[in-house]
């Protein structure tokens, strides 16, 4: 499986309530930045949210808005407005790029004590 460079493990982990996926976390007052990696695929339930928009870095995304399901696929993107509702269906070995107009959409992991 094709992995993000050894630097971006470094980075702040996110509690993320989506089984099978490892996010790791660029924030700024301005929005932020998340590094996917789902190494066994996972299933993210229907929400919403500030605007976003995503690029599949390696496998690929079933992404449902609006009763619609496409593909997205390495190479590709998506884009999705304000409070509009999705979901997804990520295959194993994917890693996704999302860019977030929230800057406090996900929040790190605590430091373990």
């Amino acid at each position: 499986m094709i992995e993000w460079p050894d630097w971006v493990h470094t980075l702040p982990t996110l509690a993320t309530p989506y089984p099978g996926g490892r996010g790791y976390l660029i924030a700024s007052p301005h929005g932020q930045v998340v590094l996917w990696s789902f190494p066994h695929g996972a299933l993210v339930p229907r929400h919403q949210h500030g605007p976003q928009i995503g690029v599949v870095v390696a496998g690929a995304v079933e992404l449902t808005t609006e009763g619609i399901t496409r593909r997205v696929a390495a190479g590709e993107s998506f884009a999705l407005g304000n409070q509009v509702p999705h979901s997804a269906t990520v295959g194993p070995g994917t890693l996704v790029v999302e860019i977030f107009s929230d800057n406090d959409r996900h929040t790190p992991t605590p430091p373990a004590s």
